[in-house]
């Protein structure tokens, strides 16, 4: 067989945001003699959604990329999950359910502002050997599937057309998904998940924890000794949430994810208003941002927020990141399949530049990430929105599915990480088991809702409530105790579901249905 013809490059990265800077960086660590090149629209980055991380991604940050140090200083550490209950509107702060922790976080987890993290780790990877031509537009990418060399032909800031070939492509273009829309891989979920997300930042937002809030409110300086102000806070609703994550410089990102088959928002001459107008009608919402202030043209909307491809890699070509795919954020996994496809993609690279046989490797990858986004799917998000406004549905979810995570992927990946990043999570016999038991009592809770909704009995522990857990996670097998605990839960929310009785009040005002009114994106 004849050599391969010399190349310009022997790794292009389309996107130079944090999954492209992520893999330049691994490559060029890994082997400095790799000639890897980075491409960016961008002449700076912007603000994004993906500020908070998992166990998982964090894990990422710290013991893949080392990024410990640099996050310390300019990023806040994160202290877990909360979510807000409410029966209506009017209801005081006080009177609000809380789910969440006690105490501090066991692990680390971070708050990020992603235009600062991209740029860093776009700065090391820069620093490490990686070209970086920027701001730069392509134009055209053509791939060889023989064993000849690709080619991506580009628009430079000064309006100059080149086209450099290289051996390998890297797509981290993002929600842009280039390789995957021109390769016809791309999918939506469509009906299965119809989600809109629509969020901004804003100014002088009153935090949980300030002396405002707690001479206002008392009951904030009991029960929970963690920071709720940094903690990734979110109001829960039937169909919805709103999530309130703090960020370095004092503002806050604030959005609301919803299906669209439960709930529509409010009307407004303006996409910002209408968010606003809906955080207002949380008690914790009306607290925060009763004087707070949206920042101009700061705010942005998806209509079709789940999409993935049916195949992440190919003959010498490599999806990774958002441009493979994106689920949900209710619990800030984005950046784990980030991790997941980065380590993967380039240890493939590595490999083969190496000399090495990845054929095995490739094949795996082909079908790895979509069989990984299904499991996923249906046994954390497939109609999980129904039951989001009832506080007793969620705590169980929330004590299971934070259960199987530590058990699953946050121990394998701090126990064996050299083994565990370039595979994608749920794969291997263990690992479908829980994701088929994930997803039976995941539907199960949304059978009770529809019930309790009927009945009227949604949402009967939205006021009065402490549900905050004393105990934290630890990424071990100690972790299956939570499941021992959820699944007793489970079976008495079976019970009361079956033998409850509204009260003659109504439990919870009644969510908006239909379609978006207003929205023509």
């Amino acid at each position: 067989m004849n050599a391969p013809a010399p190349t310009d490059y022997d790794v292009i990265i389309i996107g130079g945001a944090f999954s492209g800077a992520a893999s330049a960086l691994l490559l060029k660590r890994d082997a400095p003699d790799l000639r890897v090149l980075v491409v960016e629209r961008t002449t700076q980055f912007d603000r994004k959604v993906g500020e908070s991380t998992s166990e998982v991604g964090a894990c990422f940050l710290t013991r893949m990329l080392h990024l410990d140090n640099y996050l310390s200083a300019h990023h806040y550490q994160k202290h877990g999950l909360r979510m807000w209950f409410c029966k209506k509107s009017a209801d005081r702060v006080e009177d609000c359910t809380e789910l969440g922790p006690k105490f501090q976080s066991r692990l680390p987890t971070y708050q990020l502002d992603r235009a600062l993290l991209d740029q860093h780790v776009l700065d090391l990877a820069a620093g490490a050997g990686a070209y970086l031509l920027r701001p730069a537009t392509i134009r055209e990418i053509t791939l060889d599937e023989a064993d000849g060399n690709h080619s991506v032909s580009l628009t430079t800031a000064e309006g100059e057309s080149k086209t450099f070939t290289t051996r390998w492509v890297i797509d981290a273009s993002g929600r842009a998904a280039l390789l995957s829309k021109k390769l016809g891989l791309h999918r939506q979920l469509g009906d299965e998940h119809p989600t809109s997300s629509l969020w901004c930042r804003y100014r002088n937002v009153n935090p949980l924890d300030s002396h405002k809030s707690r001479k206002m409110h008392p009951v904030l300086m009991q029960n929970v000794r963690a920071s709720r102000s940094s903690a990734t806070n979110h109001l829960m609703g039937h169909g919805w949430w709103v999530w309130v994550i703090p960020l370095s410089n004092g503002d806050y990102s604030v959005g609301i994810v919803w299906d669209r088959s439960i709930f529509t928002l409010p009307e407004g001459p303006s996409l910002t208003e209408r968010l606003h107008a809906h955080v207002m009608t949380h008690p914790v919402g009306r607290l925060m941002f009763g004087e707070a202030e949206p920042i101009k043209d700061d705010t942005f909307y998806y209509k079709g927020l789940s999409y993935y491809t049916e195949q992440m890699a190919g003959n010498r070509w490599v999806m990774v990141g958002d441009a493979a795919g994106f689920i949900d954020p209710l619990y800030s996994q984005g950046l784990d399949y980030c991790g997941h496809t980065i380590y993967a993609a380039t240890q493939l690279i590595k490999r083969a530049h190496m000399g090495q046989d990845v054929s095995a490797t490739l094949e795996y990858l082909k079908t790895a990430y979509k069989r990984s986004y299904r499991l996923w799917f249906e046994s954390l998000y497939k109609g999980k929105y129904e039951y989001l406004g009832d506080a007793e549905l969620v705590r169980i979810s929330f004590i299971m599915d934070l259960g199987a995570y530590f058990v699953g992927p946050v121990r394998l990946v701090y126990e064996n990480p050299e083994v565990e990043w370039p595979l994608l999570p749920y794969g291997g016999p263990a690992g479908s088991l829980f994701a088929r038991f994930m997803s039976f009592y995941n539907r199960r809770l949304n059978v009770m809702a529809k019930k309790r909704l009927t009945k009227g009995t949604y949402g009967s522990w939205n006021n009065g409530m402490d549900l905050t857990l004393g105990q934290s996670y630890s990424p071990n097998f100690t972790a299956l105790r939570f499941l021992r605990w959820g699944i007793r839960l489970w079976l008495v929310a079976e019970l009361r579901t079956l033998f409850g009785r509204a009260k003659t009040v109504p439990m919870m005002e009644p969510a908006s249905a239909g379609k978006e009114a207003g929205v023509a994106m």
